[in-house]
């Protein structure tokens, strides 16, 4: 009786595991909102708005939408778009799209280190990397933090290839 029981307890944990990492969060416009922190007895806009008194603590605080990356679609004839132009910070992602897998990196090939945020855990000597091929429906996201004109290709059919052009 007690195997049964253990068995039994073993098994629920395993479909619960299971639904909570299989399931995507939430991400509703409702839970989008935040009561505010308290600070001094005052209600602070985490949006980096007004702070409110104590008597108006009861409003809701909406957050600033996170504006979305701009997305380059990689297909069996190329990158759509191959040009790209955004503002400092922003993040371009790519997506693949194809029948085959995609590896976007900075250009030019076959020197990878042109573009000039560096850290420990780059490959092939660029920030600016994917690391690894992206399979079909896969993306890979990078924010541009250095104004200028940044090539990129496939590191996998290296005559593919996009420029994004980041200004202030």
């Amino acid at each position: 009786m007690q195997k049964a029981i253990l068995w039994v307890l073993g098994l629920i944990i395993i479909v619960g595991g299971w639904y909570l990492f299989t399931t995507e969060p939430n991400n509703s416009p409702e839970s989008s909102q935040v009561a505010g922190e308290q600070a001094n007895g005052a209600v602070v806009d985490v949006t980096g708005g007004e702070i409110q008194s104590a008597e108006n603590a009861e409003a809701t605080v909406e957050v600033s939408p996170v504006v979305p990356a701009t997305v380059i679609t990689y297909t069996d004839t190329g990158f759509v778009p191959s040009s790209v132009t955004i503002k400092k910070g922003q993040t371009v992602r790519w997506e693949n799209n194809s029948g085959s897998s995609v590896w976007p990196a900075s250009a030019v090939h076959p020197t990878h280190s042109i573009y000039p945020q560096k850290s420990a855990s780059d490959c092939l000597g660029s920030s600016f990397d994917s690391c690894r091929g992206l399979a079909k429906g896969e993306s890979w996201d990078f924010a541009f933090n250095s104004v200028g004109e940044w090539r990129f290709h496939d590191h996998l059919h290296a005559s593919k290839t996009g420029v994004v052009n980041v200004t202030e």
